[in-house]
């Protein structure tokens, strides 16, 4: 009796461990890999404008914020500076 028990509950935790495992990733043939890989020749030539303008309206951006950032930090660092040199010919 307990023998039957504990195999049913066995059983039931086998089912649920392997039930909650991910799906294996789909495997494509020769034919779908070909068709993807057509498709996305196909597309990505006429996208390519499109991001390569969007990359550089966003790298422009993205060096103005940065220097923008960079001389906000040296100012700062600068007037330390000044102040330390001033804190030091007062002494």
């Amino acid at each position: 009796m307990k023998l039957t028990k504990f195999l049913i509950i066995v059983f039931i935790a086998g089912c649920l461990w392997t039930g909650c495992t991910e799906d294996p990733p789909p495997a494509l043939s020769y034919k779908d890999r070909e068709v993807i890989d057509s498709l996305f020749r196909a597309k990505v030539d006429t996208l390519r404008p499109l991001y390569d303008s969007l990359c550089v309206v966003r790298t422009d951006s993205m060096v103005k914020r940065n220097v923008d950032s960079i001389m906000q930090v040296r100012l700062g660092e600068i007037e330390r500076y000044l102040e330390r040199i001033k804190a030091e010919e007062n002494q």
